[in-house]
């Protein structure tokens, strides 16, 4: 069982699967979405394969796997994998990923596990992403748990010491997670880890040792790319309006309005790629150093490993010789390739330019470009 403390962010275990199943088989909305991924059943049919589903892991398999292939054939045109092999099947990790899109990242990464013969992931997500009870039960039984917003310091210092224990719990129980390099989807293409992951990572276990406390939970980090970004205009959008007016403030359903447009848009190829995990061989050199200098080593190594696995794409190349006004990197695109990204850059500014005005162009254009443009200079680097 898992302890109580942690009940209101767990996911669910597996004697609790039936009642959400049920209660999908009787929500109507929920059996609209089974019946997308089950085509040519019947409701009643539907219901009954819903009702047949006793465990998280059949749940992964029999619903959510069929969910991500269909996602996949209809908007991408294939997803590209490495560093599986790395991984053992008795042993829980921390993957820490660069988050591009909402709910892809994890559940993409959720069917791969699964096909090579791996224990699925706990995912951390926001709780602001709960917008109904569907949501909530659907996630739960999805191995998903919460990560509870913060409305001021105290509660920010007591939901990260939360977190760190259900995390560390986890991962002495050998059960893997997933969770995100910082706060929120990369805006603008830059992957970067937030040292406060790292502070929050070690507020659980040995916190007089950190580089013990660090290497036990495994942290391994995982580089997603798209060769189209899911919801680059809404992420330039946000990025600029934030820039000029200082702050920007989501309208009601904007986070599902993310969902939505990044499971639906088109996104080319995909790549996941697995990096070597952070070991305490790779944190022993920094054995009694400051607790801020071994954060950063970690966050550094987070990243490095994200760059230099990250898969680059025509478009990075084209998007960073746009901006740079050069031809450096011409020989990783054709022009066809480049006709094909100015047009589809084109049609977003043209829809942005309406509402912005044309004074937004050189900046928006800039920001836009730079979510392509960024991870070469990054690895690069």
């Amino acid at each position: 069982m898992i302890p109580e403390q942690f009940e209101d962010i767990r996911s669910y275990i597996d004697k609790e699967i039936p009642a959400a199943m049920e209660f999908f088989a009787n929500d109507e909305t929920s059996l609209s979405l089974a019946k997308m991924v089950l085509p040519g059943m019947s409701d009643d049919e539907v219901k009954a394969f819903l009702r047949n589903i006793k465990t998280t892991e059949e749940f992964q398999r029999v619903m959510m796997t069929r969910f991500v292939k269909l996602i996949v054939s209809t908007t991408m045109k294939g997803v590209d994998t490495q560093g599986f092999n790395l991984l053992n099947k008795d042993k829980a990790y921390l993957f820490t990923g660069n988050h591009r899109d909402i709910t892809l990242d994890a559940f993409i990464l959720q069917m791969f596990m699964l096909e090579n013969g791996l224990q699925t992931c706990n995912i951390a997500y926001g709780d602001n992403l709960i917008f109904n009870k569907a949501i909530e039960i659907f996630s739960k039984s999805n191995k998903m748990f919460k990560v509870l917003r913060s409305q001021n310091v105290r509660e920010l210092a007591q939901n990260s010491q939360h977190l760190s224990d259900y995390i560390r719990y986890l991962i002495r129980e050998n059960k893997s997670v997933w969770i995100a390099q910082r706060n929120g989807r990369t805006k603008d293409g830059n992957d970067k880890t937030d040292h406060g992951l790292i502070n929050m990572f070690s507020m659980s276990g040995d916190r007089k040792d950190l580089v013990p406390n660090l290497a036990e939970l495994n942290i391994t980090p995982i580089a997603t790319s798209y060769e189209y970004e899911p919801c680059a205009m809404m992420k330039a959008r946000e990025s600029y309006i934030k820039e000029r007016d200082g702050v920007y403030v989501k309208k009601p359903m904007e986070d599902m309005d993310s969902v939505v447009s990044g499971i639906k848009k088109k996104k080319g190829t995909m790549n996941i790629a697995i990096c070597p995990t952070i070991t305490y061989d790779d944190l022993k050199p920094y054995e009694g150093a400051e607790k801020h200098e071994i954060v950063k080593v970690v966050a550094d190594m987070i990243d490095e490993r994200i760059y230099a696995n990250y898969r680059l794409y025509p478009n990075n190349y084209i998007a960073y010789d746009w901006l740079s006004g050069t031809s450096t990197f011409a020989k990783y695109y054709t022009l066809e390739d480049k006709d094909v990204f100015k047009a589809y850059c084109d049609k977003i500014f043209s829809k942005l330019y309406e509402e912005l005005g044309s004074e937004a162009e050189p900046r928006f254009t800039e920001i836009l470009l730079g979510i392509y443009a960024i991870p070469i200079e990054n690895k690069m680097r």
